[in-house]
């Protein structure tokens, strides 16, 4: 069998913008073109459910347990602060490891 360029149908087809005028975001596939305003709303999009649905969730639990390590007395409490410091600390290593 003899195999079939793609290439010809591409340049052939009103659809799609010539190959100088094509940006590295074109997709041929699907002879869509992604505009930068689209791919910050996704990204803007992304992050903000990251952050409600897995930041925020983790951060939570991981402050309970500490501040239960603290109350059950493996975890030493500040003299001064008590166990604000260490579930501080706490809540913000989720948020800041998952951007």
């Amino acid at each position: 069998m003899a195999s079939v360029s793609t290439r010809g149908n591409q340049d052939k087809d009103p659809h799609l913008p010539p190959p100088s005028k094509q940006s590295l975001l074109f997709c041929p596939k699907s002879k869509l073109h992604i505009h930068r305003a689209e791919i910050s709303k996704i990204m803007r999009e992304c992050q903000e459910e990251s952050f409600w649905k897995r930041a925020l969730p983790l951060s939570l639990v991981s402050m309970l347990v500490t501040q239960g390590l603290v109350y059950q007395g493996y975890l030493a409490a500040n003299p001064r602060f008590g166990s604000l410091p260490k579930v501080a600390r706490t809540a913000c290593l989720p948020v800041r490891n998952a951007k």
